[in-house]
């Protein structure tokens, strides 16, 4: 009869480490890795601790051990989770920033467009190149005057503002 109060324990204690982990699993939209490894680490250490503690004679005293035990390592991992995700983020931003600058320098400019019409350039060609290369254009009135004075078309200056919003 002692083996099978024992073994009672012991489901009794791994179903309470099972429901202790959904339960940490549940309430941690809001937290970081960290929180979450510490906490997960938390109850899987003491429940763990509870059973070797059990076995030993000294279930609170097994369940303090592991459950330190436990938020320490958890606590470990999850910043080395939340690292790597930081890393990745900053990563991405200087691969988003280093492609703006790319397109920035290939986009045309107001003299490209100039240069373009006073070497004869067709304005479908010129248009093409825009939607080709993307533009970083002066669209102010005083640009479009200038614009339509070195002879550049409306269907070109229309095209200008158009791949100027598509930045």
């Amino acid at each position: 009869m002692p083996q099978l109060h024992d073994r009672f324990h012991q489901l009794t204690a791994g179903s309470t480490l099972g429901a202790m982990l959904v339960a940490a699993c549940l309430g941690c939209s809001n937290m970081n890795n960290t929180q979450k490894g510490a906490a997960l680490g938390a109850a899987g250490g003491a429940g763990l601790g509870a059973i070797v503690g059990n076995q030993l004679g000294s279930s609170g005293a097994g369940a303090l051990i592991g459950g330190l035990a436990g938020t320490a390592v958890g606590a470990l991992a999850g910043n080395a989770k939340d690292e790597a995700d930081q890393k990745e983020a900053y990563a991405q931003q200087a691969a988003y920033e280093r492609r703006e600058r790319i397109r920035e320098q290939r986009a045309m400019t107001n003299q490209d467009v100039v240069d373009m019409h006073a070497n004869g350039v067709a304005d479908s060609v010129i248009m093409s190149t825009m939607q080709d290369r993307g533009g970083n254009f002066n669209t102010s009135p005083s640009a479009i005057i200038a614009l339509t004075r070195n002879g550049v078309s409306e269907r070109v200056i229309q095209s200008m503002q158009y791949y100027n919003q598509r930045r």
